[in-house]
């Protein structure tokens, strides 16, 4: 691991935890800086920044004037789209609630919540799952909706659809996984539609009609989502800082024994405990629970891929041959992941990527 790259686990550890620590001598800020925008996680670093700025004694090292306000102004503009991006949300659940319709999010708008400033999360697209008065999954409706008021809707998948809202991209889910896998893919689904079926148990983010997911069933759907892009989209830290401000924030609301039987189940438990121990000892978290494994042999290999594999995929402008050769790519450059964290076999993972390709034109 580089100099870059370890300034910058440090810098999040400190951020996550609020406390100093002894940086590096020597760091090119700037490499760092520019590391952090590709990570997901320049607002929380720059916090960091802000925390050993108050305490110079631990700081023998320390950007530049230039470097700083550039990344001050990029951590701005994280502040500002998130709140735009949630104002435009927020109204849109609005018109979904005036037809008794519940939205639930289950990815980076509830994911935030956990973080020391949650406007420094960096959002993407908004995920949903939508009900209706009768807990069933209101996909349909919540489609129908949005295409009435004039947004372009897009579902010829069968797993969600893209509602364009201004320049946000809203992704309304019919199945929380790949469901039309079988297996573990779709058992989770239906743990999940069980989850949410009671919708008036759920709690709401504050100061909005939306609504997040029981805890555990948050935690299972995270480990989930990081799971697929490690293997197959491409993961970044911004995925392993998520699950460590969750587990920091719900470490006591978890009884882990039936949670790692879930995990077990789902088919998460390796991955899981590659997530715990990159919490613990790469970003410093601390765990009560000393039960809770901590000390996976793939923790850095995986941080190593987040930092220099070349997996992504999406957004590349490369066209959909490209994605799809990609994905194939990856699986065999990478299947270590598939062997020695995931135990799935690749062969079989992967051909369902390409029966979608081949006979269903996706």
């Amino acid at each position: 691991m580089d100099k870059s790259a370890e300034t910058l686990l440090r810098l999040l550890d400190i951020a996550i935890n609020g406390r100093a620590c002894d940086m590096i001598n020597n760091v090119d800020w700037q490499s760092v800086m520019n590391l952090s925008q590709v990570q997901g996680v320049r607002g929380l670093a720059y916090e960091a920044l802000e925390i050993l700025r108050q305490d110079d004694a631990t700081c023998y090292s320390f950007p530049d004037r230039m470097t700083l306000m550039q990344w001050y102004a990029q951590t701005v503009f994280v502040e500002k789209r998130n709140a735009q991006y949630t104002d435009w949300v927020k109204k849109l659940v609005e018109l979904w609630k005036e037809h008794d319709i519940k939205t639930i999010v289950f990815k980076g708008l509830a994911h935030g919540r956990y973080y020391p400033k949650p406007a420094h999360r960096e959002f993407g697209d908004f995920d949903c799952y939508l009900t209706d008065a009768h807990g069933n999954c209101a996909y349909r409706q919540g489609n129908e909706i949005a295409r009435d008021k004039g947004m372009m809707v897009e579902d010829g998948w069968y797993k969600h659809s893209h509602i364009g809202y201004r320049n946000l991209t809203i992704e309304n889910h019919r199945y929380f996984t790949s469901a039309r896998r079988g297996g573990t893919d779709l058992a989770l689904h239906k743990y999940m539609v069980e989850a949410v079926k009671n919708s008036s148990q759920l709690e709401r983010l504050e100061g909005t009609d939306i609504y997040v997911l029981p805890v555990e069933a948050e935690g299972l759907f995270m480990l989930y989502h990081s799971l697929t892009h490690f293997l197959v989209e491409g993961i970044n830290l911004r995925h392993f800082v998520d699950w460590a401000c969750w587990i920091k924030a719900n470490q006591d609301k978890v009884e882990w024994m039936g949670f790692y039987s879930l995990c077990k189940r789902f088919r998460l438990d390796g991955f899981v405990d590659v997530l715990n121990s990159i919490a613990v000892n790469y970003l410093g978290v601390e765990l009560h629970d000393k039960t809770i494994f901590t000390d996976s042999e793939f923790a850095e290999r995986a941080i190593d891929s987040a930092l220099y594999d070349d997996s992504f995929i999406y957004n590349r402008g490369k066209g959909q041959w490209y994605q799809r050769r990609h994905v194939i790519g990856n699986a065999f450059r990478h299947s270590w992941k598939y062997k020695d964290v995931a135990h799935y076999n690749m062969i079989g993972y992967v051909w369902q990527f390409v029966y979608g390709f081949l006979r269903r034109k996706e």
